[in-house]
């Protein structure tokens, strides 16, 4: 059987989908094998932010001090479990060493290539294909009760005005009159208008509908355990009692390809960072747009047919407890910024790991030693923002043509 113009992605997530979506745009077979439920994880329960302006990587001057203030907090938006863990020491060093303005910068560039066009190209892609997800583009707040890291952030936005467009800073007045819902613990913020949101998990919904649509097969439930080699290319992914065979293999399995590396014989440095959510019906008391809750680290999601808290970073491994302190402090943050926040009702608790890599870019790049095979993964906080530039460049790079964006700030032999 001749398998040239078939491609297999490994990962049901957003990056993995559109993907999908593009090389099936351009011909050929395309099958995604996912190893829970399509767009169950990241994909599903993150805050729905189609954010380009949040170019700046975690590791920013001043990101280890902030940390280890926050180390043995377990509430804090950063939490580190105590634990020995040889690979994660050494991703934190790796950090630790990134924490400057040169490789900030460098990271920001690399960053910006992907997120740069991502509203217009969620705003074409939900209109042609009829997607159904709550969309909306108002823009976001990051709203400050201290006044030094409201201060601080002028400088965060000067750092941000080098890669992209800043933001408009807003006095108290200026900013309850953009949001009346802010209590008087608020003295000020940053609006940021090139911001979209939308419910993740209807897109996800919408995008299998429309992947099965077009004719790309999705198998569910299903863990690829290794890869078939031969002549220095994959022919093969082998499943439990099954070969998936293919002339092409993408794998964009998010924080699982850290676990990877008994299929690809390396090791790629990504850590899960664990985030949280809470979704519930819209309240009473809802923000009209996002809000950025800054000394929380909480964003506060208002769509039409509900609103998500969501946050927190706890680099734990691959630990699936539901943590309750760390929930509650989802709600009890939003006490400190909004008034009167009443939360009724049924609210669906999640927890997820984002794929975080140590500079604060992803991978996307053909694996060495192996012709046929590809990895898109390690978009830390932002593969919803990423996944249509990467879509498109995971697509250009299967069919060897000339890529929309530069790959090299995302190649493999940068570890």
């Amino acid at each position: 059987m001749d398998n040239t113009n078939k491609t297999v992605i490994i990962g049901g997530g957003i990056i993995g989908a559109l993907s999908a979506y593009f090389l099936r745009k351009k011909g050929g077979s395309v099958t995604i094998v996912e190893k829970e439920q399509f767009g169950n994880g990241c994909s599903y329960g993150n805050c729905g932010l189609i954010h380009p302006t949040h170019v700046l990587p975690l590791s920013m001057p001043g990101a280890v001090m902030t940390g280890l203030k926050w180390m043995l907090k377990k509430d804090a938006p950063i939490y580190i479990k105590p634990r020995f863990d040889f690979g994660f020491i050494k991703w934190l060093i790796n950090f630790t060493g990134k924490c400057n303005k040169k490789d900030m910068f460098d990271s920001a560039a690399g960053r910006n290539a992907l997120l740069s066009n991502s509203i217009e190209s969620f705003s074409t892609l939900i209109q042609q294909e009829n997607i159904l997800c709550d969309w909306e583009n108002k823009g976001i707040i990051y709203a400050f009760k201290s006044k030094t890291d409201f201060d601080h952030h002028d400088q965060t936005d000067s750092w941000i005005s080098k890669i992209t467009k800043g933001g408009q800073k807003l006095n108290r007045h200026t900013l309850i009159k953009m949001e009346p819902l802010f209590n008087e613990n608020v003295i000020g913020g940053w609006f940021y208008e090139n911001t979209g949101h939308l419910r993740p998990d209807l897109l996800m919904k919408e995008l299998k509908r429309i992947l099965i649509r077009m004719g790309v097969s999705i198998i569910e439930n299903t863990e690829v355990k290794e890869l078939s080699k031969r002549d220095n290319r994959a022919v093969a992914v082998k499943t439990e009692g099954n070969e998936i065979e293919a002339g092409e293999f993408i794998f964009t399995a998010g924080a699982w390809t850290s676990r990877l590396d008994k299929v690809f014989d390396f090791k790629i440095p990504i850590q899960p960072g664990k985030g949280y959510s809470i979704t519930m019906e819209r309240p009473q008391n809802c923000p009209a747009i996002p809000c950025m809750l800054e000394e929380e680290r909480v964003v506060a999601t208002p769509w039409k047919s509900g609103y998500r808290l969501g946050g927190t970073m706890e680099f734990s491994g691959f630990d699936d407890t539901l943590n309750q302190k760390r929930l509650k402090s989802l709600i009890s943050s939003t006490r400190k910024y909004f008034k009167n926040p009443e939360y009724e009702g049924t609210k669906e608790e999640w927890s997820g790991w984002r794929p975080m890599t140590y500079d604060g870019l992803p991978v996307i790049d053909r694996v060495p030693g192996l012709k046929n095979v590809l990895v898109a993964a390690g978009h830390n906080m932002l593969g919803l923002s990423m996944a249509p530039a990467t879509g498109k460049l995971v697509s250009e790079m299967i069919h060897r043509e000339n890529p929309h964006i530069d790959p090299y700030p995302y190649r493999i032999s940068r570890f």
